[in-house]
């Protein structure tokens, strides 16, 4: 397969990603105990950074220790800067070329509650209490401090996470009905992330730090973003191109389009051979929100197609491959970049492959779960197919 689209460099901000794949941020559940990368966590990336993708996305990294969704998961406080610059250094050291972004994220309403107890922007009656006001303010304020922390170690910029049913996306959701200014309206649904975004810019010192979203535009559950009722679950992208096209207006440098609820419906999230259909319902999503805005955009659900070998109904191997619908998305404006998840834990080394015209040496994903497996299990996450990982939970 010829490959044209995929190797061209385009602009992010002011910064120039010198291909068009993203990894995306990947969960490892390998930091120490005060969620600092430990030797493996460092291992992963400098793996990652000879791969030479595009985009870099570190991990999802929590802005608090308020709530925890997982064991072992990065955070971004004070005590983890020496670490995270060590962290980013060794990227530079190996591969100067990557944009280098942090994805921030707080699990809200998702803790784990073996871990530490949850909280949601509004009541949804599942028992996990709301947010008073001032620990809206006061979220928001780790968020801002999380970005500074970012500029502060290196990072090029930071993935200002609005997806999965994390606490960003909670505030979008319809059924947020909460009877203040964070709640009921589409302008009050958005005040958050607004005040939140604001005060982050405010605060930089570098004109070329990379500002960006991860969004879900159809999570799938009821009342939740993409659709346009408290209680409504019928598919309305209205809403989610309105917020695509205020997070241009407000100055952000890309958005990354996804879908889903993490602890609902993981056949959105991630598309597997069960549902294989659903990577096409990601390149319609993307398409739409790459239709409403200027900005770039990267599109998901690449991995599941990996070389063909996949249960998509179609009799061409190679016109159901990852390669060949990622050179026609980018070529018809479908979308700006692919971003892949699985693929790049399986083979570190895809983007390079890719762009080198090596790609018989791939290690393609099988998509069998097995890494997702050990994230829900609070394991380490690594490639069960080919990688020599011990102690495998059951399925």
């Amino acid at each position: 397969m010829k490959i044209e689209q995929i190797a061209k460099p385009i602009q992010i901000g002011i910064k120039t990603a010198p291909n068009r794949i993203v990894y995306q941020p990947t969960e490892s559940n390998n930091c120490d105990a005060e969620g600092s990368p430990t030797e493996t966590t460092f291992d992963k990336y400098r793996r990652i950074a000879e791969g030479r993708p595009g985009i870099i996305h570190i991990e999802s990294i929590d802005v608090t220790k308020r709530t925890q969704a997982r064991t072992n998961r990065m955070c971004i406080m004070e005590e983890n800067l020496p670490a995270l610059e060590r962290l980013v250094s060794e990227i530079r050291n190996i591969n100067g070329d990557s944009i280098v972004l942090f994805q921030l994220s707080h699990a809200g309403r998702l803790s784990d509650p073996s871990l530490k107890p949850g909280y949601s922007v509004y009541d949804s009656g599942d028992g996990v209490r709301s947010m008073s006001k001032e620990e809206i303010r006061e979220t928001s304020r780790e968020f801002v401090d999380a970005a500074l922390r970012a500029e502060q170690v290196g990072a090029d910029g930071i993935d200002f996470k609005q997806a999965h049913g994390f606490i960003g996306g909670d505030f979008l959701h319809p059924a947020n009905r909460r009877n203040d200014e964070y709640g009921g309206s589409f302008e009050n649904r958005t005040r958050f992330f607004r005040e939140t975004y604001h005060a982050m810019r405010s605060g930089l010192k570098r004109g070329d730090f990379i500002i960006g979203s991860r969004i879900s535009p159809y999570e799938g559950v009821m009342g939740g973003f993409g659709t346009s009722e408290p209680d409504g679950m019928i598919e309305d992208l209205t809403e989610p191109r309105e917020f695509a096209r205020l997070l241009e207006a407000e100055g952000l440098d890309y958005i990354n389009v996804s879908a889903g609820y993490a602890n609902a419906n993981l056949e959105l999230l991630i598309p597997t051979d069960q549902y294989p259909e659903g990577v096409f319902r990601h390149f319609y999503w993307t398409s739409l929100i790459k239709d409403a805005v200027g900005i770039p955009v990267i599109g998901s659900g690449y991995s599941n197609l990996r070389d063909g070998d996949n249960n998509v109904r179609a009799a061409d191997p190679e016109k159901k491959s990852l390669l060949y619908w990622a050179e026609k998305n980018i070529r018809e404006s479908k979308t700006d970049m692919i971003g892949i998840g699985r693929q790049s834990i399986a083979d570190p080394n895809f983007a390079r492959k890719v762009v080198e015209g090596t790609i018989r040496d791939i290690d393609w994903c099988t998509a069998c779960s097995g890494c997702g497996l050990l994230l829900g299990s609070q394991l380490e996450v690594g490639c069960t197919v080919y990688q020599d990982i011990e102690n495998l939970p059951v399925k």
